[in-house]
């Protein structure tokens, strides 16, 4: 029996319809739970942290010189370690804050931060590279490591503050814009909380003889030092208002004005020694009689031409440059 073909025609339009809607449907829920993955991908996913700004903005606060914002960065509890030098003799302390400390805080560093091992010192106030390096911190850092002969603190202080040590997960080193000294930080970071746990105040190793301003001298051995002298015969001290003078054979110094010199008969030269890989020194030391070598005075000179006196007790640095007649 034969059908028309428009009766053909009505199940199959009816069948593709239906298959149209299956799909728009079926795409409608892999919309919707695309869409609801994706949400849920949204609030597991954390905010990534910027560690770079974090340490820029410690070094901010540390290059405003003021305690209190120093302080933000010190947890009360745990106190922050420090160690330095006054003069000759090695600080080593914790405090639970830096009010007391403060004008070790003064010098300004750099802030240009970044994740970089430590530069080298190259001599005379000058660094492979200028900054604030970051490397993480390996369980590499005790405060065994600090000279503890001065304060001499005994076995308990140690482990009362093992927490600093186990709590260190990142180092830095800031360099002065002076470039005489450094930095050593040791951090712990966790969750975008940065905690100050020690610092180190270092003095760069030619500190007492390096000077930018001043141009090098031949210093190869001791004749090269003598042939100097021979040219260079007055050397001055304008803050202190003292003297080494050859002409005169005469030397004044705190325990020595001008009204009663230290005269000199002879000198003696030492072994010259690195300071750095820029700075040599050597010893020299004045004696008002050549054969009462106890009866000496002590000074330092450098490949820079200049003396150097250190401090003493209540004396101050002497620092005796070349000047002309």
């Amino acid at each position: 029996m034969k059908l028309d073909k428009k009766y053909l025609l009505v199940p199959a339009i009816i069948l593709i319809a239906g298959l149209l809607f299956y799909i728009s449907k079926k795409s409608q829920v892999r919309e919707s739970n695309r869409t609801e993955v994706s949400i849920k991908t949204k609030l597991i996913v954390p905010e990534k942290i910027d560690t770079l700004q974090i340490f820029r903005k410690f070094v901010s606060d540390f290059n405003t010189h003021l305690a209190k914002n120093i302080n933000s960065y010190i947890d009360p509890k745990l106190g922050m370690a420090m160690y330095y030098h006054d003069g000759p003799y090695p600080i080593l302390q914790v405090q639970n804050s830096v009010d007391q400390e403060i004008d070790w805080f003064m010098m300004d560093i750099f802030e240009n931060v970044e994740f970089a091992s430590f530069p080298n010192y190259l001599g005379d106030f000058k660094f492979e590279k200028t900054g604030f390096f970051i490397v993480k911190n390996e369980g590499s850092f005790s405060l065994s490591d600090f000279d503890n002969s001065y304060t001499a603190h005994p076995e308990e202080f140690f482990l009362e503050h093992q927490p600093l040590e186990k709590l260190c997960n990142f180092r830095a080193k800031a360099i002065s814009t002076a470039g005489n000294t450094m930095y050593n930080f040791y951090f712990n970071f966790k969750n975008g909380k940065l905690t100050l746990l020690a610092l180190e105040v270092e003095n760069v190793s030619d500190i007492m003889f390096a000077n930018k301003e001043r141009p090098f001298i031949a210093f190869n051995d001791k004749n090269d030092i003598e042939k100097y002298f021979e040219n260079q015969k007055i050397f001055r001290d304008k803050e202190q208002n003292a003297s080494i003078d050859f002409d005169k054979r005469e030397i004044t110094y705190y325990d020595f004005p001008n009204d009663n010199p230290f005269i000199f008969e002879t000198y003696k030269i030492g072994r010259i020694t690195k300071d750095s890989d820029k700075i040599k020194s050597v010893e020299i030391i004045f004696y008002a009689n050549k054969n009462k070598e106890e009866d000496g005075f002590m000074t330092y000179f450098s490949n820079k031409g200049t003396f150097v006196v250190g401090p003493m007790g209540v004396r101050p640095p002497y620092f005796y440059e070349p000047v002309k007649k």
